[in-house]
């Protein structure tokens, strides 16, 4: 594949990587979410509380193995030319798992590594309409079970950033940076926040991928209200593992 031109946003937290899909790709997706009924479409709407942002959304929601890898398969190249600029590091899992990696080293003399891995099985397509919008939040770091990991969940793999294609409407998406120019740190609720319009915004643009750093050093954003068109997106995680 083409080299693509990656853009930064928000160093440390937030990317570009325009036109990462092909328009006739864009369309074989919504082709997919669009075939049949309607219906197929789960319809999200909730106001804002203490703990959840508004959404008004339709959404699709499939978890694949096969399809999720070949995501990753597709932006790996975006991927491990970002990794590199960030500090994400589970040294927790490192220590815990020191004696299997003292003996990895003695026979193969390679040092483990903490680095992407694959996508999150867990694949949405989302579609806003005229007017509909996400309002401020942040996203959690999650734990996946990888096929065969079963038994060792403690130290299950960690999604540490997501990416979204975009095929929009006419809209953009928003992230509300600290005071001091970095990402955050500490524990922060999924929902509430003031609506200041500060910050670094992006106007969605068809095939565009977007990858930014979630879990304690997410940075609060939101996507602003559709005012024409539809914007259709597509929501994975990369994964991050030891290996």
């Amino acid at each position: 594949a083409d080299a693509v031109l990656l853009e930064t946003l928000v160093p440390n937290a937030v990317y570009i990587a325009r036109q990462a899909l092909s328009s006739g790709e864009c369309q074989e997706w919504i082709n997919y979410a669009e075939e049949g009924s309607s219906s197929r479409w789960d319809e999200v709407s909730h106001p804002a509380t203490k703990w959840i942002a508004h959404r008004e959304c339709g959404r699709l929601q499939r978890n694949d193995w096969n399809m999720s890898h070949r995501l990753y398969q597709r932006i790996e190249k975006i991927v491990r030319q970002i990794s590199p600029q960030l500090d994400i590091f589970d040294k927790a899992s490192l220590l815990s798992n020191e004696a299997k990696f003292n003996a990895m080293t003695e026979s193969d003399n390679r040092l483990p590594r903490y680095q992407p891995v694959s996508c999150n099985p867990n694949l949405r397509l989302y579609k806003y309409t005229k007017g509909q919008w996400f309002g401020r939040h942040v996203d959690e770091s999650n734990k996946v079970d990888f096929p065969g990991n079963n038994n060792n969940k403690r130290h299950r793999p960690r999604s540490r950033f997501y990416f979204i294609y975009h095929r929009a409407g006419e809209v953009r998406r928003r992230f509300h940076l600290p005071h001091n120019g970095t990402s955050n740190n500490g524990k922060r609720k999924k929902g509430g926040g003031s609506s200041s319009r500060s910050g670094m915004a992006f106007t969605p643009e068809e095939g565009a991928v977007l990858l930014h750093v979630h879990g304690d050093r997410c940075l609060d954003h939101e996507a602003e209200p559709v005012l024409e068109g539809v914007k259709y997106v597509l929501r994975t995680d990369i994964v991050y593992g030891i290996l």
